[in-house]
């Protein structure tokens, strides 16, 4: 049996090689969309009664803003008074983490949880015990659980963790237990990789004393039985504005507060249940056009074959048998394309993972699922019977009958010319569509990502120093200055300048912006920032800088960014010299609008700033912006300065303002390289395809062609005929692309949740590029025909 499969391959090598790999490149993407699909749709959440399990969060609305944003004390007070929820946990994030019992000190996030959410969720751990009555709010327990993968890949997975201390900045947690390895939760990835403390062991935030309101805090809640919406929407509304009126009445002065819940599923879904089912369309597509090239391939060794299975068929053998044969081989053909499919989907899950950690929930528990298997299967047999069936389609009685009283050579020998004409237009059809949405991907996400910043980041530096295990704020002023001197002291170092945070916060501190009428008008971040700090990124000012001596001020003057002035007024000059205050009581006088910080990529991270001058004030951590000469040797240069001036500091963050954008603009990079993968893979099996047909349909003329050219016709008439016969179906299959996909553009352009930026003279382009490449795919094998010797081609006939 393997002498007989070997000698079949290699007979027809070309055939398989093309068929195993072609098959295997794109199902591996069909696969891993359907993968994507899988994770997001169908996959079961990893926790009992999932059905009964809700995501809660407050909400706030103005004209400024509206969107999540939960605060600790409000929410604390619908735990206790709503009648509606059988359980409720929360759970955030807040301060940023190092290990420091790592010789390598890497940073790790860590997940702040009330003590019952893992019973809440029905969690059993994998070591030791989870978080319970001990770690209740108030306890200030140091306890911690390490998520499963923390614990692989810091601590070697270690059986005897249980009870061991470990350093998280500048304290110390007993580990009590290791979780499972496949916890999920809204807003946050990769939960696994992360340490779990107990919520109110965070160094800096309190949930009984913290007054303000973020997006980050979290609710997990149970419904009671039989409770209907209305009763759900009507209690949290009154829940939110009570506890609002007790714990924040200064938000409702400009803020609606109110509270939303949403099922697990749905909130872990998000909108990337839009973003995989546009991939996995995209992706068919792009199977269509390869399965129609292979089509025209199966049609084609389909005919060289009806001669010996006439010959089987002559010695007895039945229809029946014929097919069993046919689909048996094809299913082994397509089950080793499938089977390498998914090896290379395996292997692209880790590049997935890397692409879409910002755009999927759960990535980090991708992988090959009983329905993707199942999946696999029904691919198998459909292409496998797709095959077979276009192989079996010249297998009639008169053929087979025919082809026994020919030669072999001529009977039953053509492709129909409709045919191929279906599978060509098919071909530039799909292909259109596919190139013509991804090249609009590519164009939207490449303006966004390349979009200029609006500063100088050659040779930055962001430094941020934690000095929280200093007590004293003099101590912590007097090492500020010291760590200044020194940094300015380095070769390396040409300036600095100094702010509260840095210019691309992982988590922004806003406050409320008041005009002088005292009318709400924004939020907006507050950065304390030294004189030179514009200058240092070549930021312009309109009005007037900062001046020695501003900072000591107890009032001092501000400057706000353009978004913010052109927010207050249209005409800059009547900005400038009015007055905004933080909090309707004290106000500051504008007297200098600087230009805008741009974020490509992240549109949603440009905020409206206010700057005020002022130096280190002693708070628990501060960024420094560095200009540094040469940029491989500044970070050991600056982290052995800062070690050097006081262990105790540590050192929160050290990166380049480059790197900073990059990483911000890297996920629409990444969209834009899949997209041009799409689209080149496309493009490159049209080509393919239509030359193959064209061939095809060229070599079953050539006995025409022979006797046109015997008969003295020129062979640039021929070819213009030729080239003209063919461009009647691919003219009229552009037409209908452009049709249809003017319908759907017309369509989603309708829908007020959809907005298409479609650019017509990219999508004309795409139209004259495909004709074009269409006539240079038919031009060489017609051209080649043409250019053989008429006898030669009348003898082969």
């Amino acid at each position: 049996m393997l002498k007989t499969a070997y000698k079949t391959f290699k007979r027809a090598k070309q055939y398989y090689f093309t068929t195993v790999f072609t098959l295997a490149l794109t199902l591996s993407m069909v696969i891993s969309s359907f993968s994507l699909v899988d994770l997001v749709f169908f996959s079961p959440l990893p926790y009992q009664q999932s059905n009964n399990l809700y995501l809660l969060e407050g909400t706030i609305n103005s004209k400024g803003y509206s969107g999540p944003a939960s605060n600790s004390k409000v929410m604390s007070y619908i735990q206790d008074e709503n009648t509606i929820f059988t359980d409720v946990a929360t759970y955030h994030k807040w301060t940023d983490y190092k290990l420091l019992d790592q010789p390598n000190r890497p940073e790790i996030d860590v997940i702040l949880t009330s003590h019952n959410l893992f019973d809440l969720l029905g969690v059993k751990p994998l070591l030791g015990r989870l978080f319970n009555k001990a770690e209740s709010l108030g306890t200030k327990q140091m306890s911690v659980i390490l998520g499963y993968r923390a614990w692989q890949n810091h601590y070697n997975s270690d059986p005897n963790i249980i009870g061991k201390k470990i350093q998280l900045n500048q304290r110390r947690f007993t580990v009590i237990g290791v979780a499972p390895d496949d916890l999920v939760l809204p807003t946050y990835s990769n939960i696994n990789d992360a340490i779990w403390l107990p919520i109110d062991a965070d160094e800096t935030f309190n949930p009984k004393t913290s007054n303000g309101f973020m997006g980050a805090y979290k609710s997990v809640v149970r419904f009671k039985p039989a409770i209907s919406d209305q009763e759900i929407s009507k209690q949290l509304s009154e829940l939110s504005l009570k506890g609002a009126q007790l714990h924040a009445p200064n938000i409702l002065k400009d803020f609606t507060v109110n509270a939303r819940v949403i099922a697990f599923s749905e909130a872990l879904k998000g909108d990337s249940g839009k973003v995989v089912l546009m991939l996995l369309l995209g992706v068919c597509l792009l199977m269509l056009i390869a399965l129609i090239n292979l089509s025209s391939m199966q049609l084609a060794k389909a005919i060289t074959r009806i001669k010996p299975l006439a010959i089987s068929f002559a010695f007895g053998a039945s229809k029946k048998q014929l097919i069993i044969e046919t689909l048996k081989h094809n299913i082994l053909l397509i089950s080793i394309a499938v089977l390498l499919a998914l090896t290379l989907t395996q292997i692209g899950f880790m590049v997935i993972q890397n692409l879409a950690a910002d755009a999927i929930q759960r990535l980090d528990t991708l992988s090959l699922s009983i329905n993707t298997m199942l999946f696999s299967v029904f691919l198998i047999v459909s292409i496998a019977s797709l095959y077979s069936f276009i192989e079996l389609s010249v297998v009639k009685e008169r053929n087979l009958m025919d082809s026994l009283q020919s030669s072999g050579k001529g009977t039953g020998k053509q492709m129909s010319s409709a045919t191929s004409h279906l599978l060509v237009g098919l071909q530039i059809l799909f292909s259109f569509l596919v190139l013509t949405t991804a090249s609009h991907v590519v164009l939207v996400t490449l303006s966004e990502a390349l979009r200029d910043n609006g500063i100088n980041t050659q040779g930055k530096y962001s430094l941020t120093i934690n000095y929280s295990n200093i007590d004293k704020s003099a101590e912590r002023i007097n090492l500020h200055k010291a760590i200044r001197q020194k940094l300015l002291a380095l070769n390396n170092v040409s300036s600095l300048a100094v702010s509260s945070e840095m210019r691309l916060p992982k988590t922004v501190n806003v406050n409320q912006i008041y005009n002088e009428a005292g009318q709400y008008i924004a939020q907006a971040r507050n950065s304390l920032v030294t004189s030179n700090y514009f200058t240092e990124l070549n930021l312009t000012i309109t009005g007037k800088g900062f001046a020695k001596g501003d900072e000591e001020l107890e009032n001092p003057p501000i400057i706000i960014n353009q978004r913010l002035a052109s927010l207050l007024n249209k005409n800059n000059s009547e900005v400038l010299n009015s007055k905004v205050s933080f909090d309707n009581k004290s106000y500051f006088s504008i007297i200098g609008i600087v230009s805008n910080t741009y974020v490509p990529g992240s549109p949603e991270s440009e905020n409206y700033e206010v700057f005020t001058p002022k130096d280190y004030p002693g708070w628990r951590q501060f960024s420094y912006l560095l200009t540094v000469s040469n940029e491989s040797v500044a970070f050991s240069q600056i982290q052995q300065t800062v070690i050097d001036t006081d262990k105790r500091l540590d050192i929160n963050d050290l990166t380049s303002l480059t790197a900073q954008f990059n990483e911000k603009r890297q996920r629409h990079l990444n969209a834009a390289w899949l997209a041009i993968v799409l689209a080149s893979t496309s493009l490159l099996m049209v080509c393919i395809g239509v030359n193959g047909i064209v061939s095809y349909l060229v070599k079953v003329r050539r006995y025409s062609l022979g006797v046109k050219l015997a008969m003295g016709a020129d062979n640039r008439r021929l070819l213009k005929e030729s080239l003209f016969e063919l461009m009647q179906p691919i003219t009229m299959s552009l037409v209908l692309a452009f049709s249809t996909a003017f319908l759907i553009i017309g369509y989603c352009m309708s829908l007020p949740s959809i907005d298409l930026p479609i650019n017509w003279w990219l999508t004309l382009t795409i139209w004259l590029g495909l004709f074009i490449l269409a006539i240079i795919a038919s031009f060489f094998p017609i051209s080649q025909t043409l250019r053989q010797d008429p006898i030669k081609a009348l003898r082969n006939e």
